[in-house]
């Protein structure tokens, strides 16, 4: 006698075909939980990363402003530096004479102020404000004013930076927030702050090189 296997009955493949859908979904979502994952993963290290380079730009701009005010340069019978406050607290200007310029070779003049400016990579931000910067060949024993000039623009050197502010003292003992005089200082003091979400700021005092052949 021929024995006959038994046909699968139709209940048994409707479960395989349950089994089937129910383990893609399974895959499905594992995958949707680690492509989410990962793309986490690359978000924070991406924003690690910009945190990490706006730091390192904002301590070299730092050293960078500390070696030219060491390296200032007083043309005789002149002032050789401008620091004076403005109506807003916290956004003082700064002009004056480097031997330390980054654009031009020998003696230059640099300023430094506080402005609003629009990112042009992310306009939806608004206006911020940053640290601008600028440099002139030295030429002529009179500083410019802070408009602008053809010559040399502002040019932002620190996003994201709110607070710019000077104090200047001849003693070392009293301090005044301004100072267009023909001596140099003895000690500049400097605050640089970015805006609270970043929370990077830097204080520090210069005392101008006098004994490194600076001066006229």
């Amino acid at each position: 006698m021929i024995s006959r296997r038994p046909k699968p009955s139709v209940r048994s493949r409707a479960f395989t075909l349950a089994e089937m859908m129910l383990t893609l979904a399974l895959v499905a979502l594992m995958y949707t939980m680690v492509t989410t994952i990962l793309v986490q993963i690359a978000r924070y290290a991406r924003t690690g990363r910009e945190v990490a380079e706006q730091r390192l730009l904002f301590l070299k701009q730092v050293e960078r402003l500390r070696y030219q005010l060491r390296s200032i340069h007083y043309p005789k019978g002149v002032p050789g530096l401008m620091g004076l406050r403005t109506s807003i607290a916290g956004r003082n200007t700064l002009r004056f004479y480097t031997a330390y310029g980054e654009l031009h070779k020998g003696v230059v003049e640099v300023g430094y102020k506080i402005e609003s400016y629009v990112d042009s990579k992310h306009p939806e931000k608004g206006e911020r404000l940053g640290l601008f910067y600028r440099e002139f060949p030295f030429r002529r024993q009179e500083m410019r004013t802070l408009d602008e000039f053809e010559e040399a623009r502002w040019q932002l050197v620190l996003p994201d930076t709110d607070k710019f502010s000077l104090e200047y003292s001849a003693s070392g003992q009293s301090w005044q927030k301004e100072w267009e005089d023909e001596t140099p200082p003895r000690i500049i003091r400097v605050r640089i702050q970015r805006i609270p979400e970043l929370r990077d700021r830097f204080h520090f005092d210069v005392t101008p090189g006098e004994g490194a052949g600076r001066w006229l």
